[in-house]
């Protein structure tokens, strides 16, 4: 499978074109306002960042994750020293294969949002469609890779962070929560383990050979299209969406058909549609002290996320207080239900690929665009209706971009069944990637 700007095609040539044919021309101007903090502009490529597989590859970091030689901010002035004493073990994975960090990536302050439009670092730019939001809060990494001066970025994901930034701005993403790369080294958002870390690249056929390199397998071969076993749910893949995502869908699952794979329709339990408020539920009761724990481990930091905000009055800071603290954290009955919702999701999500006996369920990203301007006024159980379900239920689910007849970016999103691992999901979901966008 080779598409325009293929990193496996550049790999797999680079014996007959040179070690430069890797290289991309970074945007050290920074045009879409992708960097927080980023090796100078003079950097070269000298012997020491030549061998390794993935030598000659450039990649960024969420600057919510531990990179060495960059103090890890959270898109924070608060933070601006907070140099972590090693990198994140998926950093040092890419870093060992001969890949360089060139930078960290902006995104919304303290990763609480969706817009990444920062206080101290400005606002990211959509590269594919700058009057509509990049989304966040990876969309510095969604940005840098869409504007076609990287490869590769690590976002992190909680509800939706990494899928979401990726489906706006027209690239492909993958949460893998049985990763066996450990969550140490992130800012959390909770404290119980959604925080995922995660890759952001042109398309799952990239981030396919990416992961097998970085957990040292071989890939398997993509499926064959008779194959495929394709769940669609018409009260969760094709319902309360824009026209021209639902023309995308309909796009999506008709050129499936086409191609011999075999169409499952089957509704989903009502449970699905509670996953993005038992998720931010969740997130806003345990992010206080998943985040005061965090600072706890660090040296030359503030020493508790109230000093932190006692000195800021950013409208994130603001949020914050109010959603974070009483009054408006949510209060223990709540949050209790929240989890029992979640791992009601969880099992939900078992169940329903045992009885539909599917790969996949392929459903959007998103169910909106949203533009710039409405992006700070947007309903957040909206926008994360669908990616929400995914991480409740702690499953495998990628994502790739097809373009709409608008010309938009429009996400499209396969929750894989628990059953699979990584190796198994990806060789389904690059034949769907292929399929689809051919």
């Amino acid at each position: 499978m080779h598409y325009e700007n293929s990193l496996r095609r550049v790999l797999a040539n680079r014996a007959i074109f040179g070690i430069a044919s890797a290289f991309k021309s970074i945007d050290w101007v920074d045009a879409y306002c992708v960097f927080v903090n980023r090796l100078p502009a003079t950097y070269g490529r000298d012997a020491k960042h030549v061998g390794g597989v993935l030598s000659g590859i450039d990649f960024i970091v969420k600057d919510s994750i531990d990179a060495l030689g960059f103090p890890t901010t959270n898109g924070t002035e608060a933070l601006s020293i907070n140099y972590p004493s090693k990198d994140h073990s998926l950093v040092a994975r890419l870093k060992s294969l001969g890949a360089v960090c060139v930078g960290k990536a902006n995104l919304d302050e303290m990763s609480y949002g969706w817009a990444s439009d920062n206080p101290y670092f400005g606002k990211v730019t959509n590269p594919m469609y700058p009057n509509h939001s990049p989304g966040g809060s990876s969309g510095g990494c969604a940005a840098g890779v869409a504007g076609g001066g990287i490869w590769v970025a690590i976002g992190e994901d909680t509800v939706g962070s990494l899928r979401i930034p990726a489906a706006f701005c027209g690239v492909s993403a993958c949460r893998a929560p049985l990763s066996t790369l450990d969550a140490e080294g992130i800012c959390p958002l909770t404290s119980s383990g959604y925080d995922e870390a995660g890759l952001i690249a042109n398309t799952l056929d990239d981030i396919s050979l990416l992961d097998s390199l970085i957990h040292e397998y071989e890939e398997l071969a993509p499926i064959e299209a008779c194959k495929l076993q394709v769940a669609v749910a018409t009260n969760f893949s094709l319902t309360m969406l824009s026209q021209e995502i639902e023309e995308c869908m309909h796009n999506a699952i008709f050129k499936l058909a086409s191609a011999g794979a075999n169409i499952v329709m089957q509704e989903v339990p009502a449970s699905f549609d509670r996953a993005a408020q038992a998720l931010t539920t969740m997130v806003n009761h345990e992010f206080a002290q998943a985040f005061n724990a965090y600072l706890n481990s660090r040296s030359h930091v503030p020493a508790t996320l109230e000093k932190i905000l006692e000195n800021s009055d950013s409208a994130t800071m603001r949020k914050i207080k109010a959603l974070a603290f009483p009054p408006g954290r949510p209060c223990r009955p709540a949050y209790e239900r929240a989890q029992t919702n979640a791992r009601g999701i969880e099992q939900d999500v078992v169940d329903y690929f045992a009885q539909t006996r599917c790969h996949v369920l392929i459903h959007p990203t998103v169910g909106i665009n949203v533009s710039v301007m409405e992006i700070s006024s947007i309903n957040a159980l909206e926008l994360a209706r669908h990616v929400s379900v995914a991480s409740c239920a702690r499953a495998i689910a990628m994502n790739f971009s097809v373009m709409s007849p608008e010309g938009l970016p429009v996400g499209i999103e396969m929750l894989c069944d628990p059953a699979m691992d990584s190796r198994q999901a990806f060789a389904i979901c690059r034949t769907i990637e292929a399929i689809v966008k051919g």
